[in-house]
Order: structure tokens, then C-alpha cells, then sequence
């Protein structure tokens, strides 16, 4: 049984938008339960994205929550889990489009993560951000699943102009989304990841790319040694950036403690396991494939 123990907390920005459209959940573990954290990031430029990042978030945020209460089978299945609580949510989003709830054209990124026995699991679709901050460095750890990083990688490999790569109009389309239908992409990795006191994972939504990832790896060992709300402080700055069309910025900030350190869980202001996934929606991406 692992000595690591996990504090959660979220903050989120509007931005230039008229809504928020990024929904979020967490649990923090008690009597040796997974640590869970859910995000969604409503497809803008479409209607009713902030209503389908409330389904997405909601049906995998349950269902990830009533498998946690038997913690080894979650363990030894988490993958299983984690799917099922995809379909969950994809089918949710079906009917509620079948029933005309929301509309046709919408949907949302996923990132669901547990955190159990020193172990960070996940499953992730779309271009929302799951990251490790460990001994002063940020590593991106799942696949985007956007044009963007598709173009990235093939100027990466000489296959295509960097230039192009960066300025290519289509930029932020989604080659993956949870939409109600087919989902062509799903990352979610068998092997779990090691955890090492210290770390702090990061799940945030696209509008964190307003701090370049250099000045982002300098805040956030500044928060850590000050003993400051990470997400707090990172949305903090995303605000005083002045970015141009800032969008919709939530982030979710997991810190891994040691024994020594044990920190109390940060928990969400409301007794019921699902009142934290309804905060304060809103945003817009533009253009989404």
C-alpha cells in the first residue's frame, strides 16, 4: 500500500467568451478509495457545449465514483472501468440529441483520471491537456487529438513545413471528441504511471496554452515551494496574460504528497460526491471538426 497521499483543487477562467463550457468533478479518496478528477471541454462554435460537457462530466464522473467504492477491482480493471464510463456518457449524449435536448452538432473533450496506490491512471479524448510536473519539468502525457498535433508530429518528422504546421487554418480541429457517435481515437494507456512525492498532475482545457510551457514550469514550482493553490495561481496568471480571444481555461491541479508531508484533501464545498461537477460552465473554440 502506498504512502502517497493526494490534494486536489480547481479553478477556472471564462475569458473572452460568453459562457464557460468546461465542466469539471473530483473525490478525494477516503479509507484507501481511488482519488478521482474529471474534465470536459464543450465544443465551442457550436450550441450547447457547455451542456454537453455537464453530460460528459456527470455520466463518466458517476460512473467512475460507484466503481471506486470496491478500490481492487477498480485497480485490477480500471481500464474497463474507465471505458464503460465513456459509453456512458457518449450514449447519454445520444439520447439526450435523439430527444432534442442539445443540439446535433455538439460535444466535448474528456479527460478522467485515478489516482491509487502511488498510480495515475487515465483515459482521454479530444485536445484537452494531462500533465506531470515533476523536479521542475512539465511532460505532456497523453495524445491530443487534433489537427494541430497531428501537423506537429509530421513537422517534427521533415514531412512538412514548420511554418505551415503552426499556421494552418484548421488548426484546432478535433480528430476525436465525444459527440454522441463514433469516437475514432480513446488513449487510455494499460500500464498505470508511477507517482513520486512531489509530483503534481495537471488536467486542464486548451486555454492553459496562454502561458508558454516554460513560464507555466516556473509558476508552478513558485506555487508549490510557496505552499500556494496551484490551479488557483496558474488560472491567476492566465488572467493577467491579456491574450487576444482568451478562451475558457479550467484546470484541475493534483499534488502528490509523501508521508512526511500528509497533507489534508482539499474537498469540494458540498457534501454530495456530484455536487463539484456542477461549477460555472462556459466557452468557445471556434471552428471543430
Amino acid at each position: 500500500m502506498s504512502e502517497l497521499s493526494a490534494r486536489i483543487a480547481k479553478a477556472q477562467h471564462i475569458g473572452d467568451r460568453p459562457r464557460q463550457e468546461d465542466a469539471v468533478a473530483f473525490h478525494v479518496a477516503e479509507g484507501g478509495e481511488p482519488t478521482l478528477a474529471v474534465l470536459s471541454d464543450g465544443m465551442g462554435g457550436h450550441a450547447d457545449g457547455d451542456l454537453a460537457s455537464r453530460i460528459i462530466t456527470g455520466e463518466v464522473f458517476g460512473e467512475l465514483y460507484l466503481a471506486a467504492a470496491r478500490p481492487k477491482a477498480f485497480a485490477r480493471s480500471s481500464g474497463i472501468i474507465f471505458d464503460a464510463a465513456l459509453n456512458a456518457a457518449n450514449q447519454r449524449l445520444k439520447e439526450s440529441i435523439e430527444e432534442s435536448l442539445i443540439s446535433k452538432e455538439t460535444g466535448g473533450t474528456l479527460i478522467c483520471t485515478s489516482v491509487h496506490n502511488g498510480e495515475l491512471r487515465w483515459l482521454s479524448v479530444g485536445d484537452s491537456m494531462l500533465y506531470l510536473f515533476r523536479e521542475g519539468q512539465l511532460r505532456l502525457l497523453n495524445d491530443i487529438h487534433s489537427l494541430g498535433a497531428q501537423l506537429d508530429r509530421m513537422a517534427a518528422a521533415d514531412e512538412l513545413p514548420a511554418e505551415d504546421a503552426k499556421d494552418h487554418p484548421d488548426r484546432n480541429c478535433l480528430t476525436s471528441a465525444v459527440t454522441g457517435g463514433p469516437i475514432p481515437k480513446v488513449d487510455c494507456p494499460e500500464q498505470a504511471l508511477a507517482l513520486e512525492a512531489g509530483d503534481i498532475i495537471l488536467l486542464a482545457s486548451d486555454g492553459i496554452e496562454a502561458l508558454k510551457q516554460r513560464r507555466l514550469e516556473k509558476l508552478i514550482a513558485q506555487l508549490w515551494e510557496a505552499g500556494a493553490d496551484v490551479a488557483a495561481g496558474v488560472i491567476e496568471a492566465i488572467k493577467t496574460t491579456g491574450a487576444e480571444d482568451q478562451d475558457n481555461t479550467s484546470v484541475i491541479a493534483i499534488e502528490i504528497s509523501g508521508p512526511e508531508e500528509s497533507p489534508a484533501p482539499e474537498v469540494a464545498p458540498h457534501t454530495s460526491p456530484l455536487a463539484s461537477y456542477w461549477p460555472r460552465w462556459g466557452r468557445d473554440r471556434g471552428a471543430r471538426a
